[in-house]
């Protein structure tokens, strides 16, 4: 498996997860893009602006003080098919560093119960090794039992539970990078 960055070649490819996403069955309190809230956009924005908004996203000069410059991540599969995707955060800014976390991903459905998750966390935490970033919080919510999973099997060390005010309760985790 391998990790890269979206270009405008695989706009078929990212119409076609999107469209698998809006179709498949909601996991109660997780909603279709929890984790990769960059999809959310493709609904108002043609691709090319959110290919754009994704690169202007990158960049810590064009957010806001409270925002964390981020990358958007495919995971590639031997079979070169897109398996999921996964956010990167590359500032630990306070909403983040209380219960968003610095890494958020998701599997497509068609691909999920495969162990991808897993292997692209790790991937995914590879990206931080030449950072003056050395402990990763990742987050989940307390039901999500996969995720908590994919976290332990990384190296997630269990720090607290975090009630926010969206009604849910997170599970905080580290890793040491």
């Amino acid at each position: 498996m391998e990790l890269r960055e979206v270009t405008k070649q695989d706009k078929e490819k990212i119409i076609e997860i999107y469209d698998e996403y809006m179709i498949s069955e909601l996991i109660p309190g997780i909603d279709r893009f929890e984790g990769i809230r960059d999809f959310e956009k493709l609904e108002k924005l043609s691709f090319n602006d959110w290919i754009d908004d994704l690169e202007k996203n990158k960049y810590e000069e064009n957010l806001p003080e409270t925002y964390s410059p981020h990358t958007l991540y495919l995971a590639i599969n031997d079979d070169n098919e897109i398996v999921g995707a996964i956010g990167v955060r590359w500032k630990q800014v306070p909403v983040l560093m209380t219960f968003g976390g610095l890494i958020g991903y998701s599997i497509r459905p068609s691909q999920r119960g495969k162990g991808y998750a897993s292997e692209m966390l790790k991937l995914a935490l590879d990206k931080f090794k030449n950072t003056n970033i050395d402990n990763v919080l990742i987050t989940c919510k307390d039901f999500n039992i996969a995720s908590k999973k994919v976290i332990e099997r990384n190296g997630g060390i269990f720090e607290n539970i975090y009630s926010n005010d969206d009604g849910y309760t997170y599970l905080r985790y580290w890793i040491k990078i």
